[in-house]
């Protein structure tokens, strides 16, 4: 059976309040961040897996090994596989060194940083999170953090929106530095080290809640209008 629209409807709609709705509903996908680099460690090495980005680290390379992964902040289907697995080292050497993540987020903003940790007892109990306007000096972003004692079901997540000079910057960094491991053999694991971005095309966009009340002010102005006609 056919049912005849009543265009009528349509035409009680302002026609600027059509527009922001069809606005709104075309860049609302383009809103979300996409991976700019992902390294899951999965080929027991610092290789990037995903996208375009190097790893570094000054720390002893005898202490720097592979252990049991996770699915925790995977992407594209990656498997559990391996995690990068960082030891004290004699005499805890490893305190205060670091992993230096290298990469370029030309044409994103809106820079997102998360990964899967755990650690040992003995292992690195208080490691710091910095980000880097140009790959050589570096903030601290955060108090340290502290890995729990298992992957668990939530990743390790840094938002760094309000750091501008890392939007479309072609020199941006992050590093993790560790301290606190007592002992030689204590451990922490990293895994599915991930950063993300919003094109820069949509990073005005605004957010949902904003755009539900842009939304409802210019429905109220409608109604406005029509009691007074």
């Amino acid at each position: 059976m056919f049912i005849k629209p009543d265009y009528r409807l349509t035409r009680r709609l302002p026609f600027n309040l059509i527009c922001a709705v069809l606005l709104f509903l075309a860049t609302a996908q383009a809103a979300l961040a996409d991976e700019l680099a992902v390294w899951n460690f999965n080929d027991s090495n610092l290789t990037v897996d995903h996208g375009n980005g190097t790893l570094t680290s000054n720390l002893i390379a005898a202490n720097i090994l592979f252990a049991a992964g996770t699915t925790n902040n995977a992407r594209q289907g990656d498997v559990a596989g391996q995690a990068l697995s960082l030891q004290g080292g004699t005499g805890t050497a490893n305190n205060g060194r670091n992993l230096t993540f290298n990469l370029s987020t030309l044409g994103f903003s809106n820079i997102i940083v998360s990964f899967a940790t755990q650690g040992t007892s003995t292992g690195f109990n208080s490691n710091q999170f910095q980000y880097s306007l140009d790959g050589l000096n570096f903030i601290d972003f955060g108090p340290p953090y502290v890995p729990l004692t298992a992957f668990g079901s939530a990743p390790v997540v840094f938002t760094l929106s309000s750091i501008f000079g890392l939007n479309n910057n072609p020199d941006a960094a992050f590093r993790i530095v560790f301290n606190g491991a007592t002992s030689s053999t204590g451990t922490n694991r990293i895994d599915n080290f991930t950063v993300e971005g919003t094109p820069s095309t949509s990073s005005e966009v605004p957010e949902p809640m904003s755009a539900v009340l842009l939304l409802s002010g210019l429905g109220g102005l409608y109604k406005l209008k029509r009691r007074r006609k």
